[in-house]
């Protein structure tokens, strides 16, 4: 059980900087929309999830485990978004 313990947090460590940098970006869409509607884009949510799941079944993976994983990131995402939307525009106005 130590040595699947010791995989999984490899593997971690190798996903916690991937999600650190996807964080990046998605502040930079916060600063580069014009509009706060413009922040939950319906549209790219499935998308993202879409590509996801082509991405598990090409590697005969769990299409629903990625999914549901995904479908909270980025709500996680969105919300984050909308907090440095509103940093940078609400500043903006009051400053």
């Amino acid at each position: 059980m130590a040595e699947v313990r010791e995989e999984i947090d490899r593997v971690d460590r190798m996903i916690v900087p991937l999600l650190l940098q996807r964080l990046e970006y998605i502040a930079q869409a916060g600063h580069i929309k014009s509009d706060r509607e413009a922040v939950r884009d319906n549209w790219r949510v499935e998308d993202v999830v879409s590509k996801a799941k082509a991405t598990a079944e090409a590697q005969s993976g769990n299409t629903q485990y990625i999914e549901d994983i995904y479908r909270h990131l980025i709500e996680w995402s969105i919300n984050h978004e909308f907090g440095v939307w509103d940093d940078v525009n609400c500043s903006s106005i009051s400053g």
